[in-house]
């Protein structure tokens, strides 16, 4: 009887680590492809890397990490896995709503809301610790690609039609 192949488990299905590298790199494709659809800023208005370079940096790093972690799947065998803790369904369906409320109110909004819910989900009790953490990572953040980096945080929805 010949060996299983490292990248098929006893059942004949993928390896799980491949199944993965295939979930994120066609996730970083897409959200790729939308920051095509970012607005243009002219060359003589531009200060810093523009709108979309950032993204795109981060999004290739992704996909070349995602890239990495197939290749080294067919070095492993298949190891068995537990299923997932519900916890990892409800972290998923909040980052969906942050980019829900990012289109809606912004991202320094949506980005406070998420570090604040996500970290009560995952059962910080110290809500003002937890409260003045996600305040200053949202203001270094702002600080870092705003003032640093020249870069301008997506606007929302809400904003656009206000103003």
């Amino acid at each position: 009887m010949s060996e299983p192949s490292p990248v098929l488990d006893a059942a004949g299905r993928r390896h799980s680590d491949v199944a993965a590298a295939a979930v994120v790199l066609a996730l970083a494709a897409a959200a790729f492809a939308v920051t095509f659809t970012f607005e243009e800023v002219p060359a003589a208005l531009m200060q810093g890397l523009g709108a979309e370079i950032f993204p795109r940096l981060v999004l290739l790093v992704i996909g070349l990490l995602a890239l990495v972690l197939a290749y080294q799947a067919r070095h492993r065998a298949p190891e068995a896995s537990e299923p997932m803790p519900p916890m990892v369904y409800s972290t998923a369906a909040a980052m969906i709503a942050f980019f829900v409320g990012v289109w809606l109110v912004g991202m320094l909004a949506s980005m406070f809301v998420f570090m604040v819910g996500v970290g009560r989900m995952w059962g910080e009790k110290r809500l003002v610790r937890l409260v003045m953490a996600a305040a200053l990572l949202c203001l270094a953040i702002w600080l870092v690609f705003v003032k640093l980096f020249g870069v301008a945080l997506p606007h929302s929805v809400l904003s656009e039609r206000i103003v």
